[in-house]
């Protein structure tokens, strides 16, 4: 597969910038090891009607149909229709409409006032704010061959609303997969040493690595880090029997 090379897609709070050449996005992000960058390719799916200049597909003839009548009765039903096609979207919430079941073009809606048509239109609310997820404990193994249990924490927010409806149903379960998957991938190219002492490029390394997959999710992932290390009952002895004769070492050489 041929790599594009092109500028990393800057950080915004709002929904995130898409570098397109060739109907293909290059989503990168910096490594902690010098201005490396990895880059990847990824291709809008078919399904993203509101991101990027993409197209969908258009409401049939029976579809417009229904949404004249509807704007009708409300017309007609003025003002007491208003109080039912007006909703409030906080500040750090954005909303996505779907009318007769097609994801309307366009930004997600708010903050503020939306005005949406009750008997065709649903609508879902999408938080903005920082979330957290817990990882459960799971088995990874080591590049020296050691077998233990790590558990971990994920913060991410959602930066485009509309691709996240239309590509994921369960946001926890895939980043839960998905955060194991790569802590066992990139934990098997490190020590046991190195993984207990140098847990910041860990995060870092893993930061990187998750946010070029949820890229084509609309996720951004600020941080993941190890939360706590479980070791075998046999490998915590042997790790106490070595230190303690360390110890007895240092002990005797520092006796006259």
């Amino acid at each position: 597969m041929a790599f594009l090379l092109l500028k990393p897609c800057s950080r915004t709070r709002g929904p995130r910038k898409q570098c397109q050449r060739a109907a293909t996005a290059t989503c990168a992000g910096p490594s902690s090891r010098g201005n490396v960058f990895h880059t990847v390719t990824c291709t809008p799916p078919a399904h993203e009607l509101a991101v990027g200049g993409t197209k969908s597909s258009g409401l049939g003839a029976c579809e417009w149909l229904l949404v004249l009548t509807s704007l009708l009765l409300i017309i007609v039903t003025f003002p007491f229709s208003v109080w039912f096609c007006i909703k409030i979207v906080q500040e750090y919430e954005r909303v996505i409409l779907f009318r007769l079941g097609h994801l309307l073009p366009g930004r997600a809606k708010g903050p503020g006032l939306f005005f949406f048509l009750p008997c065709l239109d649903t609508y879902h609310k999408v938080d903005l704010r920082l979330q957290t997820l817990e990882i459960p404990f799971h088995e990874v193994v080591t590049k020296d061959m050691f077998i233990m249990e790590i558990d971990a924490i994920c913060y991410y927010r959602i930066e485009n609303a509309s691709l996240l409806l239309s590509s994921l149903a369960r946001v926890s379960k895939a980043l839960q997969s998905l955060v194991q998957n790569t802590m066992k991938r990139l934990l098997a190219h490190r020590s046991l040493t190195e993984i207990l002492l140098d847990r910041k490029s860990i995060a870092q390394d893993a930061k990187v690595a998750l946010d070029s997959v949820t890229c084509t999710w609309g996720i951004k992932v600020e941080r993941t880090e190890i939360k706590d290390v479980r070791l075998p009952a046999g490998l915590q002895h042997s790790l106490a029997v070595e230190a303690e004769a360390q110890r007895q070492a240092r002990v005797r050489v520092s006796q006259p």
